[in-house]
């Protein structure tokens, strides 16, 4: 992969901005996402929010934007690549873009910490671009090395909010209608009340749902649900 980037292509939708249910709380950082993969000058923005609340997805949609204008981009989860070692986060100079994602997850390890430390002091002489996402505020994360705290909020900062009970309704529609598939109320009211409600869970389930109807050329309703996931 020489542009070292793991990305969930398994999706039918893709994990893309029109992909991506924006609420009128999240429309500022997703639009200001859509302009940050389209720049060409050193910035860095830093993204944080609760588990499940679509930060990896509006990450990795950054990385298709700016690889689909002939960018050069890296994409690291440290929650795959946490346990490899800090190499992965050096010898990026060349990218256009890097993009951190669960930064928090390496933070406290001495190693991950000096080469992000490292990144960042040199991305301003490189020109380079830097995408961040965490569970918490950076200006809260604890590190070992107090100047990388500093370093995380150098550029711009923002919170995505988790989706309320009837956002998530709808963003789970919306992922359904792009893969060919309608979810009725009868349908999203027994996912609620059997299955975990966060979208984590929600879209593994989407995915399981939308092969076996592909395969069974079936509707997705309750009885069908309870076949495939009850069974």
């Amino acid at each position: 992969m020489t542009q070292q980037m793991i990305l969930n292509v398994t999706s039918r939708d893709g994990l893309h901005f029109n992909s991506f249910f924006e609420t009128e709380d999240n429309r500022d950082v997703v639009q200001r996402l859509s302009r940050f993969a389209e720049l060409n000058s050193a910035s860095q923005v830093f993204v944080w929010g609760e588990m499940h609340s679509g930060k990896s997805h509006l990450l990795q949609a950054c990385c298709y934007h700016a690889t689909e204008r002939g960018q050069r981009v890296s994409y690291l989860p440290m929650k795959a690549l946490g346990t490899y070692g800090a190499d992965a986060a050096r010898g990026l100079d060349a990218m256009d873009l890097v993009v951190v994602d669960d930064v928090d997850r390496v933070l406290g390890n001495a190693d991950w910490e000096e080469a992000l430390f490292d990144l960042i002091n040199n991305s301003l002489s490189s020109q380079q671009r830097l995408l961040f996402s965490a569970t918490q505020n950076p200006r809260h994360l604890n590190c070992q090395f107090a100047d990388l705290v500093s370093r995380l909020v150098w550029g711009e900062t923002y919170v995505l909010h988790g989706l309320s009970d009837f956002d998530r309704h709808n963003a789970l529609k919306l992922r359904a209608l792009q893969r060919g598939m309608e979810l009725n109320d009868r349908v999203l009211a027994y996912l609620d009340r059997h299955y975990p409600r966060d979208m984590g869970s929600l879209l593994t389930i989407l995915d399981v749902l939308d092969q076996e109807s592909l395969r069974k050329q079936s509707k997705i309703t309750v009885p069908f649900i309870k076949q495939v996931l009850d069974s």
